[in-house]
């Protein structure tokens, strides 16, 4: 009988939606994410039931930095070290929507939120390039993003989710 197990770190998958006044979907960039050391402590204080701390993620964070400024279709690799974003986070806004909690049949979190035409346009036009979920208030980064160009202005409304699968 092999008694050895291997338990890896849930996968989780960013998922961000650009769509039109009208409501059409004009862009969309996706990918898997990497979940920080401060991730991964989160995640042992939360399955050993340590309620001291707010060890839920409750904010997400998008910046301009998750791109070379030299040659900026090249994406900056994230690694598990990350405390926060490569550039200061130009939009934040707390978590709006948690589902898909459920066991066996699922085995997923989605954290969801929006960005609405009036929010994260900078003055006009603003480009991301990186995202990151927080936690402990938004002081604390959980997981760590980086895509191509999102642009955003008063035309566009953003809908991000991050799933993650156990």
């Amino acid at each position: 009988m092999n008694m050895n197990e291997s338990v890896p770190v849930p996968n989780g998958y960013l998922v961000i939606k650009s769509y039109n006044t009208s409501g059409r979907l004009i862009d969309q960039v996706e990918g898997y994410n990497i979940i920080t050391n401060e991730g991964r402590e989160a995640l042992a204080h939360l399955m050993g039931n340590d309620s001291a701390d707010d060890w839920f993620v409750d904010t997400i964070k998008l910046s301009d930095g998750g791109h070379n400024p030299i040659d900026v279709t090249e994406m900056l690799p994230v690694n598990v070290t990350d405390t926060d974003l490569f550039n200061a986070a130009i939009f934040t806004k707390s978590i709006t929507t948690v589902s898909n909690i459920s066991f066996p049949s699922v085995r997923k979190v989605t954290f969801s939120s929006s960005m609405e035409t009036t929010e994260g346009n900078a003055g006009g036009t603003q480009a991301y390039s990186e995202a990151g979920l927080f936690y402990r208030g938004g002081t604390i980064m959980f997981t760590h993003k980086t895509f191509g160009y999102v642009i955003k202005n008063n035309t566009t409304r953003l809908v991000i989710t991050w799933t993650f699968t156990f």
